[in-house]
């Protein structure tokens, strides 16, 4: 019997934390059957008899633990939705429908989307000089949002401005920090920020409460 087209909403996947193909703990021989070989994969040959880091094509990469049967632990969606079309394909049988503008959106666009309870959000805001970052976290999922070295230096003299008050600070990175790909995984997905220190955590509802004092 062929198998049978795979199709996921990226909006739904976004909303309910979880990807309907992909659940933590799949040995990755399941994993390849379903959405069979990868286009590539990151390694260390000395250490790793398995490659346990897996690219596939439209953004969509894999990592798993180092023991048989080499469980899922984590994946990645970067690019997905970039190119133009409704669908992004991972692999023949697997694709992703583009239903939400994911790597266009802002910290507070995907706030205001209606994806989530706000309440259950938590923002990331780091007040560290030289790492001007923003991101969302939510169960499994983190989505940081990263400021391009352009838009860093053009901002150096406000970016630096220690006596900058917090509302504030929120209203120029909100627009200006971009999407830097969704992270769902196993582990406290707080304690994958970098730098470790220097952040403010508050609920996606005072984020945009913060932003709209600005506005």
């Amino acid at each position: 019997m062929p198998k049978q087209t795979i199709t996921v909403s990226l909006k739904e996947s976004l909303g309910s934390l979880q990807i309907d193909f992909l659940q933590f703990g799949t040995p990755l021989l399941q994993i390849a059957e379903t959405l069979g070989p990868p286009k590539g994969w990151i390694t260390n040959a000395y250490d790793e008899p398995v490659p346990l880091y897996w690219l596939y094509p439209g953004g969509l990469e894999l990592s798993f633990e180092p023991e048989p049967p080499y469980r899922l632990t984590g994946f990645k969606l970067s690019p997905v939705g970039r190119h133009k079309g409704r669908i992004t394909n991972f692999s023949y049988y697997v694709r992703m429908r583009n239903d939400f503008p994911m790597v266009d959106t802002s910290v507070s666009g995907f706030l205001r989307s209606g994806l989530w309870d706000l309440e259950k959000v938590s923002v990331g805001i780091c007040a560290e000089r030289n790492y001007p970052i923003l991101d969302i976290c939510l169960g499994c999922l983190r989505i940081p949002f990263l400021m391009n070295s352009e838009r860093e230096e053009a901002l150096e003299d406000q970016l630096s401005d220690n006596d900058i008050e917090f509302k504030k600070r929120i209203a120029l990175l909100d627009p200006n920090c971009d999407f830097f790909g969704a992270y769902f995984s196993l582990d406290e997905v707080e304690d994958q920020r970098f730098p470790r220190d220097g952040w403010t955590t508050i609920s996606g509802e005072e984020y945009l409460r913060q932003l709209d004092l600005v506005e």
